[in-house]
């Protein structure tokens, strides 16, 4: 039932929208200009996927727009219990699991403003609707800044983690996991996993408290320990290559203890790029 490629797969599973999604609290923050940062972390027909809700005194500004149509709408309805306008939605790279729900939070909060870094911008689908280039290195909310970084490589090519000073947050989207496979079907030579990986020292050496993963289970931690984990199943993935000879032994070391990850449509969507039928 797997399709060969992620965009594919996440538009014929958009449809689905089940289960429930979860907002988690991020602890111990609180700051001039910007309260709170909340994840919400969407259920395994929605890829385990985050979107992080930043709350303003005034507004809201909202990282990723989820995938499904069940866990855009549970995300909406938990913004609107907020009380404050969403101001911004920033797409942090163009797969669709990231930015699908968009055209929903349009029709709930018609003044938001949909945004991107400049490289990312002509990667994403017109059908989303208008999505702006972000012409600053950082987005406002309530004269706080939250510092968009340069595009870097993680799953893919291009993607922009942001920085929250004032939380001591970083977003660190899909340039790191924990808790679920990984999305490696890009990244099938040694220097692309370079590339990778010196993504994640770039981001671990901002030292940030919390760190936001692009995909976790729901009640995983956000801090540093997601570069580790993410650095693991690198060197798992990179052993696997080397050390398998077929498509069922590459499946089998990919899986094998961890049956119960989410994201295994990922392992099935990798050994498809290795060993195309």
């Amino acid at each position: 039932m797997f399709l060969l490629d992620r965009r594919s797969f996440l538009h014929m599973s958009a449809a689905a929208g089940l289960g429930a999604g979860a907002m988690t609290l991020l602890p111990g923050q609180a700051a001039a200009g910007v309260s709170a940062a909340d994840v919400f972390t969407a259920d395994a027909m929605g890829g385990n996927v985050d979107s992080t809700v930043i709350v303003g005194d005034e507004a809201v500004v909202l990282i990723d727009a989820q995938f499904t149509e069940g866990n855009a709408t549970r995300l909406a309805d938990l913004i609107a219990a907020i009380g404050k306008r969403l101001e911004t939605v920033f797409i942090t790279h163009a797969h669709p699991d990231h930015y699908s729900g968009l055209p929903l939070f349009r029709a709930r909060f018609p003044e938001l403003r949909a945004v991107t870094h400049p490289l990312i911008l002509p990667l994403l689908p017109g059908e989303i609707g208008p999505v702006e280039a972000l012409g600053e290195t950082h987005l406002l909310l309530d004269g706080e800044r939250l510092e968009v970084l340069e595009p870097m490589h993680g799953d893919t090519d291009l993607i922009s983690a942001v920085h929250i000073p004032a939380l001591d947050t970083l977003i660190a989207s899909d340039i790191a996991y924990t808790d679920t496979h990984v999305w490696v079907r890009e990244n099938l030579t040694v220097e692309r996993m370079d590339l990778w990986r010196a993504s994640l020292d770039r981001l671990e050496a901002i030292g940030a408290r919390i760190v936001v993963p692009g995909h976790r289970a729901e009640t995983s931690a956000n801090d540093a320990s997601v570069f580790t984990y993410t650095r693991a199943y690198l060197d798992l993935w990179q052993r696997a290559l080397v050390e398998t000879d077929s498509a069922d032994a590459l499946r089998a070391r990919l899986m094998g203890g961890r049956e119960t990850l989410g994201l295994g449509f990922a392992v099935d969507m990798a050994v498809a790029a290795v060993y195309p039928e």
